[in-house]
């Protein structure tokens, strides 16, 4: 793969990380859009660290509060009931080891399907179902201005890490799968982004670490623009997801997941058969 490509492919994944838009699907149709053939893990362990990096600095206020906060409740756990930003570390403490343990789990029978076009194109249509039903999300009375939660429940995080991990799947969106859960358990669109995108940071963490283990790797020019194009894009895709949530727009990013999940069906369908 050329740089220019490995450039753009990298942009585009870094965004879908952030956009709940599937960076595996995105990653597999840009690939087949290429012609381009899988990247060294290298690269991708430089792709996943850049778009953790970019998320984790899109959600940091939130995230420096619950680590500091956080810190403070191991010692006084009373900490957990009465400070917001320690709930919102075992919130998210809760929901990462969630996310973390059920892909795990899900990992052996991920691996074989993650470039099969069919199943790309399958968790691409129930990614953009889950994003369109966001449009019908209840909001519950008696919490906040507009009748909407600034936290989930304990169960609800728990809800939200497990659709997260879940979301490993080919054609899943890990972001997008715990903002719509989020989103249905009445929380502010807002903090459902916050919450969302911090979900995501230690599950890139361990990915981006997993492929790191190879001995070998490209050149660290072709590295370093890798990283670069990924947290743009992933900075770019947060900002963006952002400005979604505030206008309750999210589920308007249905209209391209699906046509997208469609030609990839297609695409699939139009393949000969084993001869």
């Amino acid at each position: 793969m050329g740089l220019v490509d490995g450039a753009v492919l990298a942009a585009i994944e870094g965004a879908a990380h952030a956009l709940p838009l599937s960076a595996t699907g995105h990653g597999a149709a840009a690939r087949l859009w290429l012609r381009a053939a899988d990247g060294d893990a290298w690269l991708a362990a430089a792709q996943a660290l850049a778009a953790a990096a970019a998320l984790a600095i899109a959600a940091r206020g939130r995230l420096r509060g619950a680590l500091g906060e956080g810190a403070r409740a191991l010692a006084r756990p009373s900490l957990f009931r009465a400070s917001p930003p320690a709930r919102d570390a075992a919130l998210l403490a809760l929901g990462a080891a969630a996310s973390l343990l059920v892909a795990a789990a899900l990992r052996p029978y991920v691996a074989p399907w993650e470039r099969a076009p069919l199943a790309v194109g399958l968790g691409l249509l129930a990614t953009g179902a889950a994003l369109a039903s966001a449009a019908i999300a209840p909001r519950r009375p008696g919490h906040g201005e507009r009748g909407e939660a600034d936290a989930p429940s304990f169960a609800g995080m728990l809800a939200a890490g497990a659709a997260h991990g879940v979301a490993a799947l080919p054609g899943g969106s890990r972001v997008g799968a715990a903002l719509v859960v989020l989103l249905w358990l009445g929380v502010r669109p807002a903090r459902a982004v916050e919450l969302a995108l911090a979900l995501s940071v230690p599950a890139l963490l361990a990915s981006g670490l997993a492929e790191a283990r190879a001995i070998h790797g490209p050149a660290p020019g072709a590295v370093a623009l890798s990283a670069l194009a990924a947290f743009a894009g992933a900075a770019a895709g947060a900002a963006a997801l952002r400005a979604l949530a505030e206008r309750r727009r999210t589920a308007a990013l249905a209209l391209w997941v699906v046509p997208l999940g469609l030609a990839m069906v297609a695409y699939a369908q139009a393949l000969p058969g084993p001869s």
